[in-house]
This record gives structure tokens, C-alpha cells and sequence, in this order.
């Protein structure tokens, strides 16, 4: 069995397909702290590491397969140990401590979910509290954002992610939101723009599609074959 360290909960360096290098973000294990999830669900074990896919599952959580490795399940598990069982009040507090003071862009989960209403609301409060910082999240937690969707923060931009228990929410709210597709001929036909490092995410206003991560290489790897070499091109 492997030995996980003990952390304090953290923001973490956003990971190198961001748009932008300082942006930071927050994670907890996926999964776990999902309970909206369906299409994607997978859970790491929080000893051993050994993934478990949902009944449903149809795409992979790729944030789920980095959890494979000790150091990434040390950090999430740190962080949902910190904020679990809270009060809002309490979790904006929590958040605030740790804050990176040179944070000016963070990503809400880049791992994990928005596991109840009052982390949620925990959320809110931390983001207006923060005003100087801009913040984006993919959720599949919808109840939660609907229940206070008068209440979002101007800099906090919010996406609800296809795939989940409570897909029927979004268009009846009429919420931005991001589909997985499997080609960027399938986001054209959806008539979606495709989001390759989050930039449509944290500061778009429509509706967008995220290529599943696998298609994506293989559609590249494609796409790389058919570039003419220089000598061709010359």
C-alpha cells in the first residue's frame, strides 16, 4: 500500500495547457467530490490509487487518471479534507488563508466538483471577497449554481459541463455550458467553437466544446502527418 504525505490544503500552479502560466487553481479529488457526475465519472482510491469507473461512464476523467500518483492525491485529499463539513462562512475563511497573494487568475477545480451547498456558497463569498481576482469553474453540480443564480460574482465565470445527473438544468436556466465532442468536425456541425486551453472558459460568454482528450491527440497526430515537410513545401 502506499504511503500518501500529510499536506496542508493549497492552490496549486495551473497545469501547462492553461492559457495563461500564472494562473492558479484549486483542486479535490475527482470523483469523490463529484456528485453530479455521470458521463465522466471515476474515482481514484484514495490509498492504493486505483481508479474505478462510474456504471455510466462514457468519456475519461483525465484529472481522475493523474490521481494514479501519490503526490497528486496527497494535495486533493488535503484540500477536501480542509473544507469538508464547513459552514460558508468557514470555507471562504479557509480559502482566504491559503490564497496565493500574486493570484490574479484562478481555475475552480481543475480536479473535483462542488460537493455541497455550502461550499458552494463558501465559494461565492471567497470570489467577491476577491475582487481583484478573476475566477472560472466547470460544474457539474447545477442545483447548487441554480439555487443561487441571481447570486454569482461579476469575476466569476461559470460553466456548466454536459455529462451529468442534472443536464435537464442547463437549458432550462438557459446556462452557459461546454459539450465534450469527439472531433472538431462534430463541435463545427454543434455550431461550437472549440476551448484548447481554457481561454473560451474563463472569459467567454457563449456556449463552447471541449475535444475529448484522446480524440484530440489522435485528430493532431493526423493533422501532423498531413503538413507538408519543408522540402515539400519549397
Amino acid at each position: 500500500m502506499q504511503t500518501m504525505k500529510t499536506l496542508k490544503p493549497a492552490f496549486t500552479k495551473a497545469n501547462k495547457y492553461l492559457f495563461d502560466p500564472s494562473a492558479y487553481s484549486w483542486s479535490l479529488p475527482s470523483g469523490t467530490s463529484c456528485p453530479f457526475a455521470l458521463k465522466c465519472l471515476a474515482a481514484a482510491n484514495r490509498s492504493t490509487g486505483k481508479i474505478i469507473s462510474g456504471p455510466r461512464q462514457e468519456f475519461k476523467c483525465y484529472s481522475a487518471q493523474y490521481e494514479r500518483y501519490p503526490s497528486v492525491r496527497a494535495r486533493v485529499w488535503a484540500n477536501l479534507d480542509a473544507v469538508r463539513g464547513l459552514n460558508p462562512n468557514e470555507v471562504c475563511d479557509l480559502l482566504d488563508s491559503v490564497k496565493p497573494t500574486k493570484a490574479k487568475l484562478i481555475r475552480v477545480h481543475s480536479g473535483g466538483d462542488f460537493f455541497s451547498q455550502d461550499y458552494f456558497d463558501g465559494w461565492l463569498k471567497f470570489v467577491s471577497k476577491n475582487e481583484d481576482c478573476w475566477f472560472w469553474a466547470f460544474t457539474k453540480s447545477i442545483p447548487y449554481w441554480v439555487n443561487r443564480i441571481d447570486s454569482i460574482p461579476d469575476n466569476l465565470n461559470m460553466i456548466a459541463s454536459y455529462g451529468g445527473k442534472r443536464d435537464d438544468l442547463i437549458e432550462a436556466h438557459n446556462l452557459r455550458s461546454a459539450l465534450v465532442t469527439y472531433s472538431t468536425g462534430e463541435a463545427e456541425e454543434a455550431g461550437l467553437p472549440v476551448d484548447t486551453d481554457d481561454r473560451i472558459a474563463a472569459y467567454g460568454k457563449t456556449n463552447f466544446a471541449l475535444i475529448e482528450k484522446k480524440a484530440a491527440r489522435r485528430e493532431a497526430a493526423t493533422k501532423a502527418k498531413k503538413e507538408p515537410t519543408h522540402e515539400e513545401a519549397t
